[in-house]
């Protein structure tokens, strides 16, 4: 089956496709019989990963974005893709790349993008989530407020993936791991790590 995730690493986007073998492998065990969220859809790569596994087990993903891009991606800045602004609005809009590639990989049924902020969206979604990986906003405010709207919501053994986990500053930006120390701290256990992204359990 992993010869066939391979067409999803053209999909636009910042995860390694090791890293989305993994991300499938853990909603295939992990998302039964509820639902995952992905907290920061882009332009939807690691939603195919995520979503061909909720295909495969009949199960669904919430995508939670607001399109507008993370800081880094906006005018002007170090990541900014000009295919994906909107120069009549005058901003970043990545919601039709991330609609196109849903289509594109017949996931329409199992992908459910929510154009929303991660806070008010957690308000609007029930508890039991199988996985929830965090991937938005790499502030620290951003991160911190990702973490705690969502970690009450997923269901005991379920799934707490973080991305872009870095040892130094010198590799990334430093807020993505210090709400996985946190979550090591709290009710969360690791169970796997692969390049910049780690999987933890949650234990009670």
């Amino acid at each position: 089956m992993h010869n066939d995730l391979i067409e999803f690493n053209s999909v636009k986007g910042f995860l390694d496709h090791k890293e989305g073998i993994f991300l499938y492998e853990l909603t295939k065990r992990y998302c039964i019989d509820n639902f995952a969220v992905e907290i920061g859809s882009y332009c939807g790569k690691s939603a195919c990963y995520i979503g061909q596994a909720c295909k495969e087990n009949k199960t669904y993903l919430f995508t939670i974005d607001h399109h507008r891009g993370s800081e880094e991606q906006q005018y002007g800045e170090e990541y900014f893709d000009p295919e994906e602004y909107d120069y009549e609005k005058n901003r970043v809009d990545t919601l039709p790349t991330l609609l196109k590639n849903i289509s594109r990989h017949e996931l329409e049924d199992f992908v459910k993008p929510i154009v929303d902020n991660s806070q008010s969206a957690s308000m609007k979604i029930k508890d039991g989530i199988d996985l929830l990986f965090i991937d938005g906003s790499h502030t620290f405010k951003s991160a911190r407020s990702d973490y705690e709207s969502w970690k009450n919501k997923i269901r005991i053994g379920g799934i707490l993936a973080i991305h872009d986990i870095y040892d130094s500053e010198l590799e990334g930006g430093q807020a993505p791991r210090e709400i996985y120390e946190k979550a090591l701290k709290e009710n969360f256990k690791l169970i796997n790590r692969v390049k910049s992204l780690v999987a933890l359990e949650k234990i009670s």
